[in-house]
């Protein structure tokens, strides 16, 4: 009997397109649904990630804790702030919409001592055991509207074009030092996050999406692809416009592939040779709703529909499960991961 891979192996395989033993499997969660499913399963919550079989691990930088004076906001690394009483993202505070000088903003220091300690940390704990990326979500769009406000940026856009483009540039200047950083480190690869669609179509026109972002993005994208490492991008929503360009720029894997807005046969037949998969259950239709029969055979369609050769995906809830879901449900999941060779 063959050695079986190791998480980071498996997982470094899958997303290049090579054979694997099995297909690497991916639970992601909010706390409040962690330590729910922690008491159902029975397991520590530390032990959670090992418990769902887990293969990735994705390393933040470090900044200190600030709230708002309430406690109901906490603000992130580049001064963003979101509600602390919600159990997903909930953009609460953007610096930038009282006060969109540039020049003024107090912006982040990629070069600062320290900042990845804690991933150093968390790399040498690891041991090399799981997939290790950095997480640049809310990478370029998504991090423009965290600080200057969702609808101001979306007329930004049309009204004042050369201040978009001067906010993304920073921002990009920013991500790109920080990439490289966490390269020199020794990643394994890079995982991206930047929303560009809706449910039905993009918010915003593909010319704009290709004049403002896609070069941006291509240059992010190019400090891991030049170091052979692959590149891993959610973004959610029907984002079917702008597909060919991310092949092109360099995406190695895809992410949440929602069905309810990426059917995943088409996806296949399109992009099954071009781009691995990462996700795939519906967190929205599948997972919250339906009996566990129906979560089994979901489960066992994603893996059918997105890896027919056995191949080429990361099998699991297209996002973060919250405690919407049933735990029962999240055990018929489990319980239909493929656990032999595919």
């Amino acid at each position: 009997m063959s050695v079986p891979l190791t998480k980071k192996e498996r997982m470094r395989r899958a997303l290049w397109r090579q054979p694997v033993d099995r297909l690497p499997v991916q639970t992601n969660f909010t706390g409040a649904m962690g330590a729910k499913l922690a008491a159902y399963l029975g397991c520590p919550i530390q032990e959670l990630g090992a418990r769902l079989d887990n293969h990735l691990l994705r390393l933040e930088v470090n900044h200190p804790a600030r709230f708002s004076p309430d406690g109901r906001i906490s603000f992130d690394w580049w001064g963003a702030g979101w509600g602390t009483e919600t159990e997903g993202y909930w953009h609460a505070a953007a610096p930038l919409a009282t006060a969109p000088d540039l020049a003024a903003f107090p912006w982040p220091d990629p070069h600062a001592a320290g900042l990845l300690s804690g991933a150093e940390r968390a790399l040498a704990e690891d041991g090399g055991r799981h997939f290790a990326a950095p997480n640049f979500g809310f990478t370029l769009f998504e991090r423009a509207w965290s600080l200057r406000g969702f609808d101001l940026l979306l007329m930004d856009l049309v009204d004042q074009p050369a201040w978009v483009e001067e906010l993304l540039e920073r921002i990009t200047v920013i991500q790109a030092a920080l990439a490289s950083r966490f390269v020199a480190l020794g990643v394994d690869g890079g995982y991206f996050g930047d929303d560009y669609g809706a449910q039905r179509g993009l918010l915003f026109s593909p010319k704009l999406w290709r004049r403002m972002i896609k070069p941006r993005l291509a240059r992010l994208f190019a400090i891991f692809r030049d170091a052979g490492r692959p590149v891993i991008l959610h973004s959610d929503g029907d984002i079917w416009p702008i597909l060919p360009d991310l092949v092109e720029i360099g995406l190695t894997c895809l992410n949440p592939v929602q069905p309810e807005v990426l059917e995943h046969g088409r996806l296949y037949r399109e992009f099954g040779r071009q781009l691995s998969f990462y996700g795939g259950i519906s967190t929205q239709e599948v997972l919250p709703k339906l009996p566990a029969a129906g979560v089994r055979a979901a489960t066992l369609a994603c893996a059918r529909d997105l890896a027919p050769d056995g191949t080429g995906l990361i099998l699991g809830p297209s996002h973060r499960m919250q405690s919407d879901i049933p735990p029962g449900n999240v055990a018929a999941m489990l319980d239909a991961f493929p656990q032999n060779a595919v």
